[in-house]
């Protein structure tokens, strides 16, 4: 594993803070969509956020059948002009994105932070049922020097003994529980296909690390959790990676 440490270029594609929570039956989703005043001048109009849920059901003896529900519209997302903040107020929850480049954890929680409390000032939601942070992380590789990943990965998808090959995909997942604080995550590694950069083998590792269970939506509740979810976050990245990798970004 590598030294935890400040990476200079820190390698993070996407950084997301998320709130699951539960609001009220009565809560007209169109009020989400009237808070551009308070997101700020920095971000575009609302845009609409649907889903949609499909299906199969295959009764015994007969032919499999789709389902499809269309819930309509259950949300709005608002879009910094420069494209690099996204934050989505939702019935079911706030989720906040910084994309690539990422300006630090003390710019991108406090951003954060403050659209969380526009967001319950408008949604009055009753209670957060789940909290996480999601770092994607995009790890480019020199491909020279990839003949198996573990100078680099310290938990590298493994290649059949006794046969020459060259590895070009390979998607693992687990799911992990840090004893220390309870904290449950899912750890993705993955080859990035698709955008491929000369010389580079883009490996993307995905820390999705969050707690569940019922809390007060209050700010000052539930936003002080976030800093325990950021250090396991850290820990399990700087556990995930080498020495080499790490040099790569320092």
């Amino acid at each position: 594993m590598a030294q935890p440490r400040y990476l200079a270029h820190a390698p993070i594609a996407e950084a997301v803070i998320d709130f699951r929570t539960r609001t009220p039956t009565e809560l007209k989703v169109q009020t989400l969509a009237e808070l551009s005043g308070a997101v700020g001048a920095n971000y575009g109009p609302p845009k609409d956020i649907t889903l949609f849920e499909f299906g199969w059901t295959q009764a015994p003896g007969s032919k499999p059948t789709s389902q499809q529900l269309d819930h309509g519209v259950i949300g709005f997302r608002y879009e910094a002009g420069d494209g690099k903040h996204i934050v989505q107020f939702r019935k079911d929850g706030f989720t906040f994105s910084r994309l690539a480049p990422y300006s630090g954890w003390d710019a991108t929680f406090a951003e954060a932070s403050r659209l969380y409390q526009v967001y319950v000032k408008a949604a009055q939601p009753e209670e957060v049922t789940r909290i996480a942070v999601r770092y994607i992380n995009r790890l480019l590789l020199p491909e020279a020097h990839v003949r198996d990943f573990s100078p680099f990965l310290t938990a590298p998808p493994p290649i059949p003994k006794g046969v020459s090959s060259l590895l070009t995909g390979f998607l693992m997942r687990v799911q992990v529980q840090d004893p220390a604080t309870g904290v449950a995550g899912t750890i993705t590694q993955t080859i990035q296909q698709g955008g491929v950069e000369p010389g580079k083998v883009p490996v993307i590792l995905d820390l999705d690390f969050y707690e569940a269970g019922s809390r007060s939506p209050a700010p000052e509740a539930v936003v002080p959790r976030f800093a325990t979810l950021r250090e396991v976050k850290n820990r399990y990245f700087f556990a995930s990676i080498t020495e080499a990798t790490a040099d790569l970004y320092a």
